[in-house]
Formats: C-alpha cells, structure tokens, sequence
C-alpha cells in the first residue's frame, strides 16, 4: 500500500512516501510565518514524486486542532494553517481529494523511532524542533493522560537562575533562541557542550521530571536539534543522572532519533488502515 506523509513544521514542510520497506522522502524550502498559498506551496514541493498515487495520508500539523480535527484552531508559528479546511490544504497541492489522518508530530515521530528501533518497554520520545514535544509508547501504543497526548513536556517549567522569571523548556531549547544565541553553528555549539551549558541542564531536569512521571524504559530524542545532542551524549546522560529520582528504572536509556523525517514517515505509516484498526482495539 502507498502511504504519504507530510509533516508541517514550524519552519518548513517534510514529507515521506512510504511502500512497504521503500521510503522516498522530501522537504520545502524554508519559510516564517507562511500564509496559507505559502504553505501550499510548500507542500507540493516537498512530496515526492508518486505521491499522486498515494492511498492514505497521514498528515502532522503544528497547533492546537478543532474538535472535529478538519482544521488548526490555532498556531502560533505557523498561523497561516489557522482555520484552513486541512483537506482543501493537502488536496490541492498534491492534486488529488484524500481525507488526511490527523497526528501530532511528536506521536508520528515516536513511531517511526519504536518501529526502527523496537525499544522494549515504555519508550519517552523527545522531538525537538522550533518547539519541543514528547510522547509516551507503552510497547508501541500511545499513553493518554488527557485528551490525546500525555501532557506538554514543552512548557515545563525548567527555571535555571532563582532570581529570573519562570523559563520553560522550549525557551531554553526551541529553534529559535538556540538559533538565536548560536546562529549557523548551533550543531558545532551542541557539541561543545558541557555539564554547565543551559541547555544541557534545562533538558537534563526536563528528563529527570519526566523519569518521576513516566518511569520510561527509553529516551530517545528526535528532530533536528534533538538529534544533534548525540555529539555530547556522555556530557547529557551524566547530568539526567545526577540527583535522578529513585523511582526511575535502574536500566533506562538515552537514544537518539536516526533521520529528521521521522514524523513525516511515522505520519505515514499511522495512516495505514491496519494502524487505525490496532488504534481502534487500544
């Protein structure tokens, strides 16, 4: 069955095609703050080739969906997707009428990773990007704490200095202050890492918060600035480790996500009628 995924960031769109083991894959050039023709735009540039013959699509949006999931309430990144009819959006620029399945980015891309990868176990998967997601597979099915996701892991309160105003996750290790403090070089900075650097110790407690809820077997850390934190591995595990709650399984372990497209093929492959049918008996 040919799968399509398309993922639409906060700063471009990333898509997959996806037939049996083969995954064809493909970005947009970079855009801020699009408009909805933009977007379009985007969107046919990225999908790849076949994409017309595509018989499910799984679709990634940033922002906070309707009830009926047919369109983004609101975005703040990408506010051009707001109230769009989600199925106009996808069906025009890829030239065929199909019904998107709606995913957060953050569940896509802990799919792909489990199915890759197969980590036993309850996995906490960390995407890093413009913003910061998380989501929680207990053996490969989702966690659901409220609503449809286990909570917002980006805006946990991650308070470096006593003396400053209340600073979340993502205001350490969104896109755009890495990108603002560090520019071009920001995977050279990560690398450069050390116990000291902000980064490291707002994510370090991030981790360690998450082990006291979640207790998960694995953390993998996924998007493009996740993934650049296995150039300093040693320097983050150590200090997750430091001061870990006891409750925190004795065994756990830091991973790291393998492609940025990740969430377009994990959007892909939950399209699959046979995802939805396990979903359904979840």
């Amino acid at each position: 069955m040919r799968l399509l995924g398309i993922d639409i960031g906060g700063t471009s769109v990333k898509a997959a095609l996806v037939e049996g083991e083969c995954v064809t894959t493909g970005r947009s050039a970079e855009y801020a703050a699009p408009t909805a023709a933009t977007l379009q735009r985007a969107i046919a540039d990225a999908v790849p080739a076949g994409a017309q013959e595509a018989q499910a699509l799984g679709l990634c949006v940033p922002g906070r969906l309707d009830p009926s999931r047919k369109h983004v309430a609101q975005s703040i990144n990408v506010p051009g997707l707001e109230n769009l009819p989600l199925v106009d959006l996808v069906s025009g620029a890829i030239g065929i009428r199909i019904n998107p399945q709606v995913t957060s980015d953050a569940h896509a891309a802990a799919h792909d990773f489990w199915t890759a990868q197969r980590p036993t176990g309850r996995l906490l998967a960390i995407s890093i990007g413009t913003g910061v997601g998380a989501s929680v597979l207990d053996d490969g099915r989702p966690l659901h704490v409220s609503g449809e996701t286990p909570g917002h892991l980006g805006q946990v309160d991650v308070t470096l200095d006593q003396n400053s105003e209340p600073r979340t996750l993502e205001s350490y290790l969104g896109a755009k202050p890495l990108r603002s403090e560090f520019g071009e070089g920001l995977p050279e900075a990560i690398a450069g890492f050390h116990e000291r650097s902000k980064p490291i110790r707002a994510l370090a407690r991030a981790i360690r918060i998450a082990h006291a809820i979640y207790r998960p077997d694995t953390v993998a850390l996924l998007g493009f600035i996740g993934m650049q934190f296995a150039s300093c591995r040693a320097v983050l595990d150590a200090a997750v480790r430091a001061d870990l709650t006891p409750v925190a399984k004795p065994h756990w372990q830091l991973a790291f996500g393998s492609t940025p497209y990740h969430a377009a093929i994990g959007a892909a492959r939950l399209a699959s009628p046979s995802s939805a049918e396990r979903a359904v008996e979840a």
